[in-house]
């Protein structure tokens, strides 16, 4: 698989209730796990310095060493779960058996010749099993255990022969060397093969790691096929092997600040959480995602009524099928609640998944009934506004014809008798009689028009909102003033109207009540909503539930799925705001 050790020649956001749920334990192993570590690594130097003059080889495997530890603990202490931290641990383990030759130890000796190139086969492990921690296909479960096999298969077989036949290692050796070829070569077409096919989120974790994989799994084998041709000795190609081997480890942390490798935590920090602080929409999801890692999972509710999933608002999901998407189903007893929808590549074990939503199946199911309510409350406010809208449509029906119809007809009675009245021929009897029905037809006329304003103003339906609103700030007694910078044409009938009547109370009560010397109106739209404020300098003291008025102003609103405030305090004036949808 290549030359590796010349000198023995010589010789990984939380809800804030999981916060604090800590893992102390693994926390406590894992530093125990480092502090061990480093004191070996330190160990192998002190003694290579001190019983021969390798020291300065030992030095640089330690430094590769401490990187590769380094990076180990901080990938298991981020996600305790995957393997990756494990195998660079492993890879850590195996670069400190390389460079134990540096200790003139016959143990240590023996050691180095069967673990000599481990971690060339550990390094392809890691880039095949990186993100999720497992290896996927069965090429590359194939491609790492022939590595294995190439290193320390082939190392063991070359020291056997170093003993009891040693013209048979030159053979073994050039077989090696071309497996281990073959299985770098392998792994870089694979890693290319999955950076092409990623997409571009994925693509943003693995590029880090894989283009650099590609680099050290093609580079470490080639170096001693093409520099001791050229004359480079065994030394200098061992330092550049480890160099490039050195920078695995750093490929693999700009993956972790990338955001490929967040903190996750345990299924009993999830079950703590649960019991003491409980489970709320949708605080479920978020810490599934954070004691999983993924932030793109989701948490999805059946519901049996409409026979599909539903997210945490009521709105229908697909089943998530994609390339790379895991799907868990999850069940209390035998009954579907919900469902949960995971990053397959970057967490390869179900298992955790399906485990994490045990744990969590009781709350998933009171969120999925609480999900059916959110989605029949949408359903009633949806019918609510139909009803409003279909009322508004008939008040200006009936107010457009009692206007064109009844009125005009009205008018031209009028009109008829004022003519009869006139009429050179008529007797004064007739003209006074005459006379005295215009006079009733003008007043039925009136009535009617006031009839017409209550159903629907004219102002309204003829002209729309901003003119109605300006007609009712010219009408007013103090003065006013008028702010507007909304649409018409995006609103409703049932805004349109609504505005108009809460605007007709407001002024009304500030003119009336209110003792106010100034009136601000304004009518902003933003966001697909409608935002009406009245502001008056009077007395203050409104209070709702002294009168008729202002409460049915919040029934009003309410029916169209608005809101209202109101500010009113002694001597400060009164301020009414209302936030009305404008589809």
């Amino acid at each position: 698989m290549g030359t590796f050790s010349p000198c023995s020649s010589r010789a990984r956001p939380t809800p804030p209730a999981l916060r604090g749920v800590r893992e102390g334990s693994l926390e406590r192993a894992l530093l125990f796990l480092l502090v061990v570590g480093l004191l070996l690594g330190i160990g192998q130097v002190c003694a290579a310095y001190a019983f021969s003059d390798a020291g300065w080889a030992a030095l640089l495997f330690g430094v590769v060493y401490a990187i590769w530890l380094g990076a180990g603990v901080l990938a298991w202490w981020r996600r305790p779960g995957n393997g990756v931290g494990a195998l660079i641990l492993l890879g850590a383990i195996s670069i400190h058996l390389g460079g134990i030759a540096n200790v003139p130890a016959p143990a240590y000796v023996l050691i180095n010749a069967v673990f000599a190139t481990m971690v060339l086969a550990v390094t392809v492990h890691i880039l095949h099993a990186f993100p999720s921690g497992r290896l996927r296909g069965r090429l590359s479960i194939a491609t790492v255990v022939l590595g294995y096999v190439v290193s320390i298969g082939f190392d063991l077989v070359n020291t056997v022969l170093r003993a009891v036949n040693p013209s048979g290692i030159p053979v073994v050796s050039a077989v090696q060397t071309a497996l281990g070829i073959l299985v770098m070569v392998v792994t870089a077409v694979v890693l290319a093969r999955r950076l092409v096919l990623a997409d571009r989120v994925h693509r943003r974790i693995l590029l880090p790691l894989y283009a650099y994989g590609i680099v050290s799994v093609l580079a470490a084998p080639l170096l001693p096929l093409v520099l001791r041709p050229r004359g480079v000795d065994t030394e200098t190609i061992a330092i550049a092997q480890l160099a490039v081997l050195a920078g695995l480890p750093i490929a693999f942390l700009l993956g972790v600040l990338l955001g490929g490798f967040r903190r996750t935590t345990a299924i009993e920090a999830l079950s703590a959480w649960l019991a003491i602080g409980g489970a709320t929409r949708p605080s479920v999801g978020r810490a599934l995602a954070a004691t999983l890692g993924d932030e793109s999972l989701e948490v999805v509710y059946w519901d049996p009524e409409r026979d599909a999933y539903m997210d945490e608002n009521g709105h229908e999901v697909p089943r998530d099928e994609k390339r790379d998407r895991g799907w868990i189903d999850v069940r209390v007893d035998d009954r579907l609640v919900g469902a949960i929808g995971y990053d397959a590549l970057i967490m390869a074990d179900a298992a955790a998944v399906r485990r994490a939503g045990e744990v969590l199946a009781i709350a998933i199911d009171r969120e999925r009934l609480t999900t059916q309510l959110l989605a029949s409350n949408e359903e009633l406010t949806r019918s609510r506004l139909r009803l409003v809208e279909a009322t508004y449509r008939e008040r200006s029906r009936v107010a457009r014809d009692l206007h064109d119809g009844l009125q005009v007809q009205l008018v031209l009675l009028a009109l008829e008798a004022q003519k009869i009245a006139n009429a050179p021929d008529a007797s004064p009897a007739t003209g006074a009689a005459a006379e005295q029905l215009r006079h009733g037809i003008d007043a039925a006329a009136a009535e009617l028009r006031d009839l017409v304003h209550n159903v629907l103003p004219a102002s309204l339906f003829e002209r729309g909102l901003v003119a109605a609103a300006e007609d009712l700030v010219d009408r007013l007694e103090i003065p006013a003033t008028l702010t507007c910078d909304a649409d018409e044409s995006s609103m409703g009938g049932a805004t349109t109207l609504t505005a108009y009547f809460v605007l007709a109370e407001a002024l009304a009560n500030a003119a009336k009540h209110s003792r106010a010397a100034r009136v601000d109106v304004r009518l902003h739209q933003s966001a697909g909503r409608l935002h009406v404020r009245v502001d008056d300098d009077g007395v203050g003291e409104a209070r709702v539930e002294d009168g008729t008025g202002l409460r049915g102003l919040f029934d009003r609103v309410a029916a169209v799925d608005g809101t209202m405030r109101i500010d009113s305090r002694p001597g400060h004036g009164t301020r009414v705001e209302v936030d009305l949808p404008c589809g």
